[in-house]
């Protein structure tokens, strides 16, 4: 590591810099502390000269054009400021956070993501998207063969991403796209991602298949994954999830009207939520069949369990139904006798409530919730009240039924 010049202090000063005689790695931890390198580069610039480059050599940057495109002269100034702080490096870049709109063309990203990549950077988080709303983005070569990068995140602003022979990316365990139009067919898709030997964490919020049809995810050795879509456009026609090391499983929004769930031999945990439009098709069960915890919604699980034609779940022991409060006492009971084993039962009543100010669960159908084996049954609303009614005692069995008016219930 390059050695910053010590400065010693001089004959008439009482007080000696004691911080800034520390080694540089000690310092280098200080500045790292900071919460951004905006932070960084203003604070040490007034400190001695020895502090003024030394955060350069900091294992983490965050650098985002905060002007509008128009401005010529600054947008020229952090274009030369990006490549004077990749360039002067002499350590190991460990994450890399770069965020330039379009202020930039194509050609200049791709530079500034080759040097990264020449400074064996692990994480990588680009916002960035074309000028020109014709021009698709590629996955440079560069990035796409190294052999450090463990984390990506893309952010395209809903431009498109060729995923045309996109193979690689040796040591990749993380990857987010946000606000990214996958452009190939059904099978350049799913071919993406299945070039992936390594990875564990995949993150898809709002991206949209360019060619409308089955979205199918097959990953050998992931372990998370969450879809989202925040718009009120379908990201799919159809998914397909085929993961046997899926652990974490989350699906939120406006996804696709037909589910398929496959060899998801290790599902632990899973949320799923989506909006639904027309008739759906969806295969659930068996492929969930080794669920520990399950969050979902209850028409949705209603479907599900009607189209399979064995729906146990003989791990499940916490399960969490969102519902409307037109939809309430007789699915949850049917659902119930589905599953009696059953140890935690949380119902979560997501519409806003607009009967009467005490809304009651009568006694003949509050027990018709109890089971032998839960234990605890929760009630979920938008009222901001504290719980209103716990507990019930039957032959030796303890049932807690919570009643919590709360804007939000925290999972499991």
């Amino acid at each position: 590591m390059k050695k910053f010049e010590r400065p010693k202090a001089s004959k008439g000063e009482d007080r000696i810099d004691l911080i800034s005689n520390m080694p540089d790695s000690i310092l280098l931890l200080i500045l790292s502390l900071l919460s951004s390198t905006e932070e960084v580069i203003i604070r040490s610039s007034i400190l001695s000269r020895r502090w003024r480059y030394l955060w350069t050599s900091i294992p983490s940057l965050d650098l985002f054009s905060r002007f509008h495109r128009e401005d010529k002269l600054k947008k020229d100034e952090f274009k030369d400021f990006v490549f004077w702080v990749l360039a002067n490096r002499s350590v190991d870049l460990d994450c890399l956070d770069l965020g330039c709109f379009d202020h930039y063309t194509l050609s200049t990203v791709r530079r500034w993501i080759h040097m990264a990549v020449t400074r064996n950077v692990k994480q990588l988080h680009l916002m960035f998207y074309p000028q020109d709303e014709n021009e698709d983005v590629e996955m440079p070569p560069c990035l796409v063969s190294c052999v450090s990068l463990e984390v990506l995140g893309l952010n395209l602003s809903y431009h498109r991403l060729r995923l045309t022979n996109i193979m690689g990316f040796p040591a990749l365990r993380d990857l987010d796209l946000i606000y990214v139009d996958l452009l190939g067919d059904r099978d350049v898709v799913k071919a993406f991602f299945e070039s992936f030997p390594l990875l564990e964490g995949l993150s898809l919020i709002s991206c949209f298949m360019n060619e409308r049809g089955l979205l199918y995810i097959s990953c050998p050795k992931l372990k998370v994954l969450r879809i989202e879509n925040e718009n009120d456009e379908l990201m799919c026609d159809s998914i397909k999830i085929c993961c046997p090391k899926l652990v974490d499983l989350e699906l939120r929004g406006l996804i696709a009207n037909n589910f398929f769930f496959e060899c998801l031999d290790s599902l632990n945990k899973a949320e799923i939520e989506p909006k639904l439009t027309g008739n759906i098709k969806s295969v659930l069960i068996p492929g969930i069949s080794h669920v520990e915890h399950l969050w979902i919604d209850l028409y949705f699980f209603s479907q599900c369990i009607n189209a399979a034609r064995d729906p146990a779940l003989p791990n499940l022991k916490t399960l969490a139904l969102t519902t409307g409060v037109d939809a309430f006492t007789m699915d949850i009971i049917r659902i119930l006798k589905c599953y009696p084993k059953v140890e935690s039962l949380k119902l979560i009543v997501k519409e806003k409530f607009d009967g009467p100010e005490e809304w009651e669960l009568h006694e003949g159908e509050a027990r018709r919730l109890m089971t032998p084996d839960v234990k605890r049954v929760e009630f979920f609303e938008f009222k901001g009240e504290k719980p209103k009614f716990i507990s019930d005692w039957e032959e030796d069995v303890y049932m807690e039924m919570v009643f919590s008016w709360g804007t939000k219930a925290k999972y499991f």
